[in-house]
């Protein structure tokens, strides 16, 4: 038989391959409808039973409700596999059974009934052989560490679409070049949900890092850093279920627009139940009852520049990056342990002619319990003390009342655990000691703050602003000081857009949560907030987290935008002092960047309106107008809705959503999303200065885009651009 034909008998037997796969997931459809429905009607019946008259029901019917809730996950994946029920294959030997195997992989793991599986879900530990593997010798590992060791004889990728089989590939590096630039140039909605056929060899490294050490990973635009983020996630709470609990995992993102856009893809990835919040919504959910925000009428300031005519002063400038440093944090917990030993080092306590505690004791037992909140250790001296006391009067057979009498008059004689701890009061006090020995901590290696600073600061928390490190270092006095549960149900955090913090908001997390892990994505050169944001990840590395055990990945490849585009984006980062990582764009050509001068403001507006035309008409479903300010994306945004349909911006900005067609957004609001074509608004001299700060900022503008990219502008075009 010739070539021609063994290459048609064998997409013929794929395609009849697919056919029985869809048999069975049809079966199941029926079976799992039928059993939902039958499990529905005995849990109603349930429910009406326990509302009127059963009380004693309630057991039954917390169990019903939890298989009806999956069977009814267990429908959904078939239902959504139908369509595309896998994307892989892979053919291996075991070397210790020498049992041979035929696997397909996909989004979800069905099987034909309860000992036989038909799909190997994506998450399984076999299927890493998919991802990472060349043909010939290989192995897996299982999250109990066992390695099994493989000689693997084929890997295949498919592309199936409306349950039709389209095609297939087979290749020793699955999802190749040249593969995922085909791939994403038909898929336009691979943003997030559709990226697991395409999972990269270095992004599923990431992916599968065990949870038992933190990862930090340095990405660049477009690289797939939010993708792989939530991946890991699905990932982990796939193979170590009896581990970790979705509702100790924590996604943080830097506002609210990105967080809905990227969690959005979460239960088609089976994760279900996380906390999806902001730093600033973290922050003051841990704060709970001790730090009222809204009760206080505190108000919540940006980080990042709202307005050119804003730009802060050098002496702004200094406080922030201040606030957002080690020092300051390490400055409170001077301080903190200071406030400690005052308020608990009392005078020697003397009882029937017996020295039970001396000063130097108190201090040796503060110290000794250094980690414990100082409410805790009051408690515990408190305690040790009554023993002590209840010890002596035993020895001299004293009457039990007496004893009581005695432990009593001491009761508290440490402090009193339930004393309500006033935050703001107590920081406050920390920003006054500073004022005067502030110096003193440089000899501790702490950089002091100036009295200028200070001042600042002091005003602000006076006109009751707050911003998120203000936020920070409230939690860090609570957690210090007072006895609390806020901080134990916390496993797991991932944070997005992780530059944009100040180094201290990463110090302060691992001091809250002693045994969580971290998922730590970012990319220095798109640092926005850049006095308090990172511009390298050294601090990170070397001294929050721990570089012998913690892993840091870079993520080179950008599959987001175009060669063109890259290159363009590439050159705004070469005019900037700081270190930068290359891009490695994947080899997909398109349009050049154009860049329009137009001669008046209408002018703009008209080259605008015409380019939005022709990106609809081009059949583009996303599209961004990028301004530089909120204010600036107000007035843009009422000028061309009298010309093009542009999506509705609510009354508070930062309520914003992702949607199709055209959005008009300020550059803070565009992190970490993207477009498949984008103007920068006007992005002049006096706009943009020839700055580190302001060239992350059009960096990230460009980056947006995915296809094309136009600069429109009047006056002088900004020498960042040039």
């Amino acid at each position: 038989m010739d070539i021609c034909n063994n290459a048609d008998r064998e997409r013929y037997e794929e395609e009849k391959h697919l056919e029985r796969t869809l048999r069975v997931i049809d079966d199941n459809i029926a079976r799992y409808s039928a059993e939902f429905a039958r499990i529905s009607a005995e849990t109603k019946e349930l429910y009406d039973n326990y509302r009127s008259s059963n009380p004693e029901l309630h057991n039954d019917l917390v169990v019903g409700l939890d298989i009806k809730s999956q069977t009814e996950r267990i429908l959904n994946k078939n239902i959504i596999a139908r369509k595309n029920p896998y994307f892989g294959r892979i053919d291996y030997t075991e070397h210790d059974s020498g049992e041979s195997f035929s696997l397909y992989i996909g989004k979800h793991g069905i099987r034909k009934n309860k000992y036989e599986g038909l799909i190997v879900d994506w998450r399984a530990p076999v299927s890493s052989v998919y991802y990472e593997s060349d043909i010939g010798e290989s192995s897996y590992d299982t999250p109990t560490d066992e390695t099994i060791a493989i000689s693997l004889k084929k890997k295949r990728t498919y592309e199936i679409s409306d349950s039709k089989l389209v095609d297939y590939y087979d290749s020793d590096v699955v999802a190749n070049d040249e593969f995922l630039t085909k791939y994403l140039s038909k898929n336009k909605e691979v943003v997030l949900g559709e990226i697991i056929a395409t999972i990269q060899k270095e992004q599923n490294a990431i992916i599968r890092d065990t949870p038992f050490h933190s990862v930090v990973v340095q990405g660049v635009a477009g690289s797939g850093k939010t993708t792989v983020a939530m991946h890991r996630i699905s990932y982990i709470l796939y193979n170590y279920k009896e581990r970790f609990r979705p509702d100790e995992f924590y996604i943080i993102g830097s506002n609210r627009m990105l967080l809905n856009y990227i969690t959005g893809v979460l239960p088609n990835l089976e994760v279900h139940n996380v906390n999806q919040m902001t730093m600033e919504e973290f922050f003051i959910s841990l704060l709970d009852k001790d730090f009222d925000v809204k009760k206080g009428r505190y108000g919540l300031a940006k980080s990042f520049i709202s307005l050119k005519e804003d730009t802060r002063s050098e002496k702004r400038s200094r406080l922030m990056a201040y606030k957002g440093s080690l020092s300051f944090i390490r400055a409170l917990e001077h301080y903190l342990r200071q406030y400690e030993l005052n308020l608990a080092v009392k005078e020697p306590v003397e009882y029937n002619g017996e020295t039970l505690f001396t000063k130097e004791d108190m201090v040796y037992f503060l110290t000794f319990f250094e980690d414990k909140p100082m409410q805790e250790k009051i408690d515990l001296l408190n305690k040790k003390l009554a023993y002590k006391i209840t010890s002596i009067n035993e020895l001299e057979m004293q009457h039990k009342e007496v004893t009581k009498s005695e432990v009593k008059r001491f009761r508290n004689y440490f402090g009193n655990r339930s004393e309500k701890l006033k935050l703001m009061e107590i920081y406050e006090g920390f920003l006054e000691y500073m004022k005067f020995h502030g110096k003193e901590l440089e000899g501790e290696g702490i950089k002091a703050l100036d009295e200028e600073g200070i001042s600042l600061l002091l005003n602000d928390l006076h006109r009751k602003k707050l911003d998120i490190y203000d936020l920070g270092m409230l939690l860090m006095i609570k957690k210090k000081l007072k006895m609390t549960k806020d901080f134990d149900y916390v496993s797991h955090i991932v944070v997005d857009e992780a530059q944009d913090f100040g180094a201290m908001v990463f110090y302060l997390c691992k001091r809250l949560f002693r045994d969580c892990t971290y998922t730590i994505m970012g990319d220095v050169s798109q640092n926005i907030h850049y006095d308090t944001g990172m511009n390298d990840w050294e601090v990170l590395k070397n001294e929050i987290f721990n570089p012998e055990k913690d892993k840091f990945y870079v993520l080179a490849k950008s599959y987001r935008n175009t060669i063109e585009i890259s290159e363009y984006a590439g050159r705004i980062l070469r005019k900037c002092s700081f270190k930068t990582y290359d891009i490695e764009p994947i080899i997909r050509h398109g349009r050049e960047v154009e860049v329009i001068r137009a001669g008046s403001a209408d002018e703009m507006l008209r080259q605008a309106v015409d380019i939005l035309k022709g990106i609809k008409d081009s059949g583009y479903d996303t599209a961004a107008v990028i301004c530089r300010t909120q204010e600036e994306t107000l007035k843009v945004h009422k000028l061309l809705k009298e010309y093009v349909e542009v999506e509705p911006i609510p009354d508070n900005l930062e309520d914003m959503t992702f949607m199709n067609g055209i959005m008009v957004l300020p550059i803070h609001m565009t992190k970490g999303l993207e477009f498949e074509a984008v103007i920068i608004w006007n992005p002049d001299e006096e706009r943009y200065n020839a700055d580190d700060a302001d060239a992350k900022l059009l960096y990230v503008a460009a980056t947006r885009a995915m296809h094309e990219l136009y600069i429109i502008y009047s006056g002088s075009l900004s020498k960042l651009l040039i």
